[in-house]
């Protein structure tokens, strides 16, 4: 069962066309992985999925009451003081800190074991932790009010081969165990061709690993998105 649907979706940033074209389905329980090169509009079409921008052409269709979890691609928080794991799990929460709720607190130790860390953590500082831990409370915040779908917009840029690897099996455990929709974006296509259920390559120049034709990899369908960049356009 599709729940989201995007019909023909185009815009435009002044008279550069980022995007045109583009006509896809998510069905619940999906894995998905948006590849393509720096540049073909990955992040603005996660965006539009969010509904934080609007697109200039096209349908976004989505099922009722659909909820997101968001990890973006700079997620690293930098503060001049000192925060705990907690504070920044209950940054998903519209709760003062200081006032949260006995649910609010059982949440986040759920959360927290969710992505494979111990209630301990709670009361680390932030900034003390590893890179892949990080990443991990980032991910335990995004998933704070049991979202539909989880959107990961390139949050691995910053972070080692070994930690990557981890991340991506959590990623998958989510999906399996929890059939948690995701939609996970990158430039690298082996980040994302071992465990997603589907491929879809967004298209801007000719490039390797986005040629505009459908190729296997393995045994999954790599499906190409194809729209009408302004440098396609030249050439």
């Amino acid at each position: 069962m599709s729940i989201i649907s995007l019909e023909n979706i185009g815009i435009q940033f002044g008279k550069n066309t980022v995007l045109s074209g583009i006509s896809f389905t998510v069905e619940k329980g999906e894995y998905i992985g948006l590849i393509g090169p720096n540049g073909a509009g990955k992040s603005t079409l996660l965006k539009i999925i969010l509904g934080s921008i609007v697109p200039s052409a096209g349908v976004v269709k989505m099922k009722k009451n659909i909820s997101f979890g968001y990890v973006p691609q700079d997620y690293f928080l930098t503060t001049p003081f000192s925060i705990s794991v907690e504070e920044v799990i209950l940054m998903a929460s519209s709760t003062v800190f200081f006032w949260k709720t006995q649910y609010e607190k059982k949440r986040t130790v759920e959360v927290l074991k969710m992505v494979g860390l111990e209630e301990k953590f709670l009361k680390k500082n932030f900034q003390d932790l590893s890179g892949g831990q990080k990443q991990r409370v980032i991910i335990a915040r995004s998933l704070f009010h049991n979202p539909d779908v989880l959107l990961f917009d390139e949050p691995l840029s910053g972070v080692d081969f070994a930690t990557k690897l981890q991340i991506y099996e959590l990623l998958a455990d989510l999906n399996t165990q929890y059939s948690t929709t995701i939609i996970f974006v990158s430039h690298e296509i082996e980040s994302v061709v071992s465990k997603c259920h589907r491929i879809l390559c967004l298209n801007t120049t000719m490039q390797e690993g986005c040629h505009p034709m459908e190729f296997v990899q393995g045994q999954r369908i790599i499906t190409p998105i194809h729209h009408h960049h302004s440098l396609t356009q030249k050439l």
